[in-house]
């Protein structure tokens, strides 16, 4: 009870400390008894933190503008939510140190609260753009570095979301950058790897048009990396095809193929996926062990025994073996991971398999023609991949659209 009635009674002088800096300034001798107040406010009326005062912030935007570093830290641990809050501007409490710079307040925001790096101010400004803005390159430092090396699932989604970010002017940092010919910036964006050199602003204008439209003297060291890196003008970038004009085009064979596969995986459920996977995997082991450890043939071995052996029986089993690295490519999530590392893995083992084989009969016609079918397979499976690989490297920005649907976007397998 004692320490009940001491709390409210701090708690009711924090709560007129908070009152009074809530509704004018912060004061810059705030010492460690004001921050035992509003920590206990905060404590016993969490919702207190959330709110904002009269010019649009919050007690954590308030501590980050007054350099109050040590109640910044402890109002992002009680709650790393609160470095999310939006004040006058769409700012947020990140936002505002890196604009102001500091990067070891920097780190503690990011590391309370992750997902805050993803959030803009009304302007569509990331926490990115702004150090580009105002000069924080050691700021921006940090956030590339923490894009980098985040090792989560959302990592690389995070990654590619936030550096190809475009503001309401359609600008990413990497435009910024080079509008203001900033050259270590724009160094340092470009060994992203993620980072999309030819994304095209409201006008239409990549990183290197930008650039260009300075016409400065010492933009030339700048256009030579942007264009080491693969950054193009507008003129080299192939035509994007609008939405509209996707929609219009009757459907070929091959996207008809490709929709009716992205269906089927999407419906298969997780546990059915997972079922029939084990399932393929057991068929493989099955059907490679068998030409592994073949059975030698009995009695006298003619030309009908090795027909009947070759096409009969290893017939069979490769088909089931084929078809079940088929079902298996099939039933695998669509990404271009996990097809590069499929294919490294297969294409091996098939040839393992038609070499094991080879080495089994004497029969050198069948064992040719038998191998000629298994290379003829295995070339439409290389052209088919570098086919893919070549239409997803060719790709360039999204149309843009307001209205884009991911349902209709061209999917690649």
């Amino acid at each position: 009870m004692i320490f009940l009635h001491r709390a409210r009674r701090h708690c009711s002088l924090g709560q007129s400390l908070l009152r009074t800096n809530l509704g004018g300034s912060w004061s810059l001798g705030m010492g460690l008894v004001a921050r035992v107040h509003v920590l206990l406010h905060l404590i016993l009326k969490p919702s207190f933190a959330k709110k904002l005062n009269a010019d649009g912030f919050s007690p954590l935007h308030l501590a980050v503008e007054n350099q109050q570093d040590k109640l910044a830290r402890e109002l992002a641990k009680f709650d790393p939510s609160l470095v999310r809050i939006r004040g006058r501007g769409g700012m947020t409490p990140l936002h505002l140190v890196a604009r102001n710079g500091d990067v070891e307040l920097l780190t503690e925001f990011l590391l309370a609260c992750p997902e805050s790096i993803t959030d803009a101010n009304v302007n569509g400004e990331t926490a990115l753009h702004i150090t580009v803005i105002y000069d924080r390159f050691e700021e921006l430092k940090l956030l590339t570095g923490w894009m980098q090396k985040r090792r989560n699932s959302v990592g690389a989604f995070t990654e590619i979301h936030v550096l190809n970010r475009r503001d309401r002017n359609g600008d990413t940092a990497l435009h910024l950058a080079a509008d203001r010919n900033n050259h270590k910036v724009v160094k340092k964006l470009l060994k992203c790897m993620t980072l999309d050199r030819n994304i095209q602003n409201n006008n239409d204008m990549t990183a290197l048009d930008v650039l260009r439209a300075n016409r400065s003297p010492m933009s030339k060291d700048t256009e030579k990396i942007i264009k080491k890196s693969g950054g193009k003008t507008r003129c080299s970038l192939s035509k994007v095809e609008k939405m509209s004009e996707f929609l219009r085009k009757p459907v070929t064979f091959r996207e008809y193929c490709k929709t009716k596969l992205i269906r089927y995986r999407s419906h298969v459920t997780d546990g059915s996926r997972n079922a029939l996977l084990v399932i393929t995997a057991l068929i493989i082991t099955a059907t490679y062990e068998a030409v592994s450890d073949p059975k030698e043939l009995k009695g006298e071995v003619t030309w009908h025994a090795i027909i009947l052996n070759v096409l009969m029986i290893w017939g069979f089993n490769t088909t089931a073996f084929i078809a079940s690295i088929v079902l298996t490519f099939i039933l695998l999530p669509v990404g271009r991971a996990y097809t590069r590392w499929y294919m490294f893995i297969t294409v091996p083992l098939v040839c393992s398999y038609a070499i094991s084989i080879y080495m089994m009969y004497e029969s050198v016609a069948l064992i040719i023609l038998y191998l000629m079918i298994l290379f003829g397979f295995l070339v439409y499976l290389l052209v088919f991949y570098v086919r893919w690989k070549r239409t997803t490297l060719k790709k360039v920005s999204k149309p843009k659209i307001e209205l884009i649907s991911q349902d209709f976007t061209k999917t690649t397998v």
